[in-house]
């Protein structure tokens, strides 16, 4: 018995398992009755079964399953095979929406509703004339499926059907016509919701609609909407107002209006929002209230710091309500919370008020880090001297983070009150103290820091060289040059590596003689690692001291080695990566791939293109990008066989993107 037959049979089987296993062998075969027995096993009792002979029917040929899987439709007594039909339909996607437009008129009002949401669910715009003519269907769950679908779709010529529709006597197709405005996104709407709204029973859908169109000529309808007698009109005018203010490029002449016309009773129904389960009410609300700057509810504002959905909503707010003044933040300071007292010293260091710096400094000494960390980043962007010293001592925080903020808080306050402490601080008995004052001179300008990392570059403790060696990264070349040399030749490998990686920052010429000492260190990961750095140097003599290492006995060095040719360019540089095209370690042909891509105009795709039937799938997708970014003769075709042919789904995406 062939392998069909035998998965035919296996269908009748009492056991779920023997008929999911042949719904699933069925899909390995060609012709109509493997086909048919997959229609059978979808509407099959059991749900795995039917989820198996709709994964498995996908794998046929479209045209071939198409008309059988439509029929299923029709199942008056098997909800699983009608379901399971509409799974299947949906996901053969485009194909399926264009031939559901020509089944749509004798189909009857069921069959016409699955059409209708298969179509939505797809939403491809070839399906929208097709939803467009449902609009008139005598049914009214097709013509109300057909609105909601449409506005999803953003389908341009459903837009003056769905206006019309607001005029509809039927409340509930009304209702669904101005939400589905909304998402179709077409500011010509504006005007009829405006005029619909006179109906009290659309005014919450129209509200919602406004504020996604977020079109000005709205505002005062919303504004109003602000004093609706329905709560719910009231909650949605809130987002919408938002919404419209968010996108408008005349934000502070909106905020004025509003102010003008809003009372203490909508605010106090604004703020209490801010209590409501809705995050998203919760965050628009603040938005509001920080728009009107009402220091009433800053209290009540900083409540939302605490959960992440609404900290960033309520973060906006309160620097908002700080436009007119900080004294409202200054309260939140001793709020029991410390994301509290850590968001109000992020706000106050925003402010650019001096007279907040002795509010700040106490907050250095705060029994929670994430308050330190925040008032030593405020009291940096404020550059007030008076910081530097209680700054000092937060190098010892118990912290790293806390240690970070203030080594960059000081580096913000530099001066030359700053660098007689440094001379003193780098001589301390903790090590890592030295290392955050290592950190620290690297951001200090002058003779003297340059002096002080050049000795703690020979300091006894070898993560205090690398926090050293990292500073001088980000100093001057020339000047640096001395320090970085001390550290090449360090006996501590993640020292030498720490001074190629400062060599590589620097992308000078200057950098390419250590860089080629570096080459031949004992450690094959600080070797490729200056291989990297030789390919940004700019030398034009970079590539003869890459190519010697192409031959390296450890693979990464060989890959660093071929990317590093690629960055450095230069004459013959192609030609030498093209060789490793077909090197055994498809790691390496991936590099040669990749960086030959940057060859525009010296590398013919053809021999790229090549790699498109390599045994290896990264090589393959590695291949169809860089075919498709450099384009030439052919590339289209060969990006199109991949794309139809190859095995591997990130391949073939690869290469349907360049097309």
């Amino acid at each position: 018995m062939d392998k069909v037959n035998e998965s035919l049979c296996m269908l009748g089987s009492e056991d779920p398992e023997a008929r999911r296993q042949a719904a699933l062998a069925l899909g390995d075969c060609p012709g109509g009755e493997a086909v048919a027995g997959l229609l059978q096993a979808m509407g099959d009792p059991d749900w795995r079964v039917r989820k198996t002979a709709v994964e498995s029917i996908l794998r046929a040929d479209a045209a071939d399953a198409f008309d059988g899987i439509f029929g299923l439709l029709s199942s008056e007594d098997n909800a699983g095979a009608r379901n399971s039909a509409a799974e299947a339909l949906v996901k053969i996607g485009p194909f399926a929406a264009a031939r559901l437009t020509e089944r749509f008129d004798p189909a009857d009002a069921d069959v016409r509703k699955f059409i209708v949401d298969i179509i939505g669910q797809i939403g491809d715009p070839c399906g929208a004339p097709a939803l467009v003519k449902a609009l008139d269907d005598e049914d009214s769950n097709v013509r109300a499926a057909a609105v909601e679908y449409l506005g999803r779709m953003k389908a341009p010529e459903a837009l003056l059907p769905l206006i019309e529709f607001l005029r509809t006597e039927d409340q509930w197709l009304a209702f669904n016509a101005a939400a589905a405005l909304g998402e179709l996104g077409d500011s010509r709407a504006v005007e009829p919701l405006l005029a619909a709204a006179e109906d009290a029973s659309l005014r919450e859908p129209v509200v919602e609609a406004l504020g996604m169109l977020a079109d000005e000529r709205a505002w005062p309808f919303m504004t109003a909407g602000l004093k609706d007698p329905v709560a719910v009109v009231r909650e949605k005018a809130i987002k919408g107002l938002v919404q419209i203010h968010a996108a408008s490029g005349g934000k502070d002449a909106l905020a004025g209006s509003l102010k003008e016309s809003v009372d203490n009773e909508t605010l106090d129904f604004v703020a209490s929002c801010l209590e409501r389960e809705d995050t998203d009410l919760q965050a628009a609300s603040a938005y509001l209230l920080g728009m009107l700057r009402d220091k009433s509810s800053v209290e009540r504002m900083a409540r939302l710091l605490l959960y992440e959905e609404t900290r960033d909503a309520a973060l906006g707010a309160l620097g908002e309500v700080a436009r007119d003044g900080v004294e409202p933040l200054l309260f939140l300071l001793n709020n029991e919370e410390g994301t509290v007292r850590a968001a109000a010293a992020f706000l106050l260091g925003n402010s650019g008020d001096q007279r907040v710096v002795s509010f700040l400094i106490p907050l250095l000494a705060d029994e929670n880090g994430h308050t330190r960390s925040a008032a030593a980043q405020a009291l940096g962007r404020l550059g007030d001297r008076r910081a530097v010293e209680p700054l000092i001592k937060l190098l010892r925080d118990e912290y790293e983070d806390v240690q970070y903020e203030a080594v960059y808080a000081l580096g913000a306050l530099s001066g030359a009150e700053l660098m007689k402490h440094v001379r003193l601080l780098a001589q301390d008995d903790d090590p890592d103290f030295r290392k955050n004052v290592a950190a620290l001179v690297g951001m200090l300008d002058g003779p003297e820091a340059m002096s002080v990392l050049e000795a703690l570059v020979k300091d006894e403790v070898a993560e205090v060289r690398k926090a050293a060696v990292a500073s001088l990264g980000r100093c001057d070349v020339d000047r640096a040059m001395k320090g970085i040399m001390t550290a090449v030749t360090d006996e501590d490998p993640d020292v030498r590596l720490a001074a190629v990686n400062a060599l590589a920052e620097m992308c000078s010429p200057t950098a390419l003689e250590p860089l080629v000492l570096l080459t031949k260190d004992v450690d094959p990961w600080i070797r490729a690692a200056a291989l990297r750095g030789l390919g940004c140097t700019g030398s034009p003599a970079a590539a003869d001291h890459i190519s010697p290492l192409l031959k390296d006995a450890y693979g990464p060095v060989r890959i660093a080695a071929v990317e590093a040719l690629g960055s450095a360019g230069g004459a013959g540089s192609a030609q030498m990566l093209m060789g490793y095209l077909t090197d055994k370690d498809p790691e390496i042909r991936k590099a040669a791939i990749v960086a030959l891509a940057g060859f525009t105009g010296e590398v013919a795709c053809g021999e790229l293109a090549a790699l498109l039937k390599d045994p290896d799938w990264s090589v393959r997708k590695a291949a169809a990008e860089s075919v498709g970014r450099l384009g030439g003769p052919g590339s289209a075709e060969a990006l199109r066989e991949a794309a139809s042919s190859d095995e591997d789904e990130s391949v073939r995406e690869a290469a349907r993107g360049f097309l």
